[in-house]
């Protein structure tokens, strides 16, 4: 285990500096093998070249900007792994600072049949989708863009406020103060492509034939493929998102089930993981000096309008929530609570109790459903406890925890979420990774939010980093898990 001197080495990563626009998106500067040519990935039959011969434009045009909107369909899924959407939705304010007169692209390639829009648009929430015909809905190629000024705006940063955001600011780390994790992306990290394509293909026909119709599951074939294929092409573009700090790149991406192809240096790769990672975050708010030392209470403003200074009038809703805080600690629920996240067993304690309340389907694993139920009534509005008959069973359980969760989202629902995941990014990529970086220089580091991937002979080491790093921020200690990438036999 680490000592108290080596932790306190590391800077805390909130700082004290105003900090700005914490709902922008910062792409991070493009692989200088990418300034000559970009790498899109369009359906096999799509011919661009052919399209506008047969059906001129009537307006001027470049043909890399289908290219780049085509490949946008497949691409925003892949990065999004964990909503599976019907149409894709395009950021208006985004797509255009890199096609400036998207709008005649995209209503050609509709005329065209080759998307389909959908158009219900919601200002500041939803966005225009789209989706590809059924003719498209092929398997994706590779093609290249060459358009020197549309290469420069996806490679530079992209600083992009959407209408609705904090006014208080957050000034993540420079991609370059995280070098210790990013140069170990290289020509070592590599993904056995052929076993791995043959694992995606089996999943698609397993889809065809027992859950979705054949372009659906060509959809997720190729939002799943794509990324593939960025890993076999060593495409390491990565993205620090400012809506909480995480960082985003092509292993946060992949399908879990095809971590087993992937290897460092010849050598098979190990995650340790935080087990019920955001409910033990969420225990530092029951405690109130930790809640102090992690400066949650700045955390929380970012995101929370009715937690800011007013200075006409006096803010008593930080000065009640820090009242429940310091209240609510030694109570029966919380401590209960806390005991149950300590022993890593949330989701199987929670799961046996909507069980027996009939809220289970018994068909399906437990502890996946617990674990979304659970999520579904710590994260969504406070309001939806109206109909919401988990988040009911969830205060009734533990009234005191629900009612730290309920005044923290006031008002902006999505504030516990953002506040957790920019903890788990200071701690995790800012504290223990340059720890380790730091007295293991040698260690490869990778990471996928709340778990840091290593290889075998260092794994130990990491663990014992990441629990004291954990434990020192939150107060109680972690569970932790070695999830090993290896090939399923």
């Amino acid at each position: 285990m680490l000592n108290n001197t080596t932790l306190n080495t590391t800077k805390n990563h909130l700082g004290s500096e105003p900090r700005k626009n914490p709902d922008e998106v910062f792409q991070v500067e493009a692989c200088k093998q990418f300034r000559e040519t970009f790498p899109v990935y369009i359906p096999n039959n799509f011919d661009i070249t052919g399209l506008v011969k047969q059906n001129p434009p009537n307006f001027k045009y470049h043909k890399d900007y289908f290219l780049y909107l085509v490949h946008l369909v497949t691409d925003i899924q892949s990065k999004n792994k964990d909503v599976e959407y019907d149409f894709i939705p395009f950021y208006s304010p985004l797509i255009q600072r890199r096609v400036r007169k998207y709008r005649d692209y995209l209503n050609y390639l509709v005329e065209n049949k080759v998307l389909e829009e959908k158009r219900q648009y919601v200002v500041g929430k939803q966005s225009r989708g789209f989706c590809f015909t059924s003719k498209y809905q092929t398997e994706v190629k590779l093609t290249f863009i060459t358009k020197s000024t549309l290469i420069k705006s996806i490679s530079e940063f992209i600083r992009i406020k959407p209408k609705e955001t904090c006014e208080d600011s957050i000034n993540f780390e420079p991609e370059s103060n995280l070098g210790y994790l990013l140069k170990w992306y290289n020509h070592k990290l590599t993904i056995d492509f052929k076993g791995a394509k043959l694992y995606l293909e089996d999943l698609r026909s397993q889809d065809e034939k027992h859950f979705l119709d054949k372009y659906k599951a060509m959809s997720r074939f190729n939002s799943r493929y794509i990324v593939l294929l960025k890993l076999q092409r060593q495409e390491f573009i990565h993205t620090i998102d400012s809506t909480a700090g995480r960082l985003h790149t092509v292993l946060t991406q992949l399908k879990g089930d095809l971590r087993q192809f992937v290897k460092y240096d010849g050598k098979p790769l190990v995650a340790i993981d935080v087990t019920n990672s955001q409910p033990y975050l969420s225990t530092v708010f029951f405690n109130q000096n930790k809640y102090k030392s992690n400066k949650l209470l700045e955390r929380i403003r970012l995101y929370n309008k009715s937690y800011k200074i007013n200075m006409e009038h006096e803010n008593f809703v930080p000065y009640f929530l820090e009242k429940k805080i310091k209240e609510f600690a030694k109570l029966d629920d919380v401590v209960s609570f806390i005991e149950i996240v300590k022993s890593g067993q949330l989701y199987e304690k929670f799961g046996e109790l909507l069980t027996s309340k009939g809220l289970i389907n018994q068909e399906n694993p437990i502890r996946k459903q617990a674990k979304e139920i659970i999520f579904s009534s710590i994260f969504s509005p406070n309001q939806s406890i109206a109909y919401n008959q988990p988040m009911q069973i969830f205060k009734e359980n533990f009234p005191n925890v629900y009612e730290i969760y309920r005044s923290i989202k006031q008002s902006e629902h999505r504030t516990l979420a953002c506040v957790l995941q920019n903890l788990e990014a200071d701690l995790v990529l800012h504290q223990a990774c340059k720890i380790i970086s730091e007295t293991r220089p040698n260690a490869p580091l990778f990471t996928l939010h709340d778990a840091i991937i290593t290889t075998d002979e260092h794994k130990n080491f990491v663990k014992d980093v990441l629990h004291d790093v954990l434990l020192n921020a939150i107060g109680i200690p972690p569970t932790l898990k070695f999830e090993e990438w290896k090939k399923v036999a």
